[in-house]
């Protein structure tokens, strides 16, 4: 099959493939990357593609396929990377979605604190922001920001107990 058939044949199913794709993934950008593929995978057919007596068909099949695989290998991805975390670490994956749970808790309670307490928490203790930058982005003083922080900790620390 010459350039030409495959444009004049193929490249007017695009928006089909896309739709297809997105229902599949649910996600834009997903479908978007899932149709390249499957424009890729046809091209490197394109001498076989001669032969196919219903091209949307053939395309749904190719869309359904490729995601499917990457649905698959996404999942063997994530059990491979649990399987080393827990190798490589010493510890049990319950041990790690717990902390993770923690986490998110943890988050759930900054974002329950006043403005000013929730802001330098998280300037100070998620993203990593000094006393002094923390002054220079807010114009709080020093002896402020340690007030803020330890009220801060210490309001989480209650509600996380509870």
């Amino acid at each position: 099959m010459q350039a030409s058939e495959f444009k004049q044949l193929f490249l007017p199913l695009s928006r089909q493939i896309f739709w297809m794709a997105w229902r599949l993934t649910g996600n834009a950008e997903e479908a978007e990357d899932l149709t390249q593929e499957v424009y890729a995978q046809l091209w490197g057919k394109r001498e076989s593609l001669s032969d196919i007596s219903n091209p949307i068909a053939y395309c749904s099949v190719l869309v359904r396929n490729l995601y499917l695989n990457q649905v698959r290998k996404q999942r063997v991805e994530t059990t491979e990377m649990a399987r080393e975390y827990v190798v490589a670490d010493g510890h049990r994956l319950e041990d790690a979605i717990a902390q993770r749970h923690a986490c998110e808790q943890v988050m759930r309670l900054i974002g329950q604190l006043p403005e000013q307490q929730r802001k330098v928490v998280t300037m100070h203790d998620v993203e990593g922001c000094s006393n002094e930058e923390i002054h220079q982005l807010t114009g709080l003083t020093s002896t402020h920001i340690r007030v803020l922080l330890s009220r801060a900790r210490k309001t989480i620390r209650q509600l996380f107990k509870n």
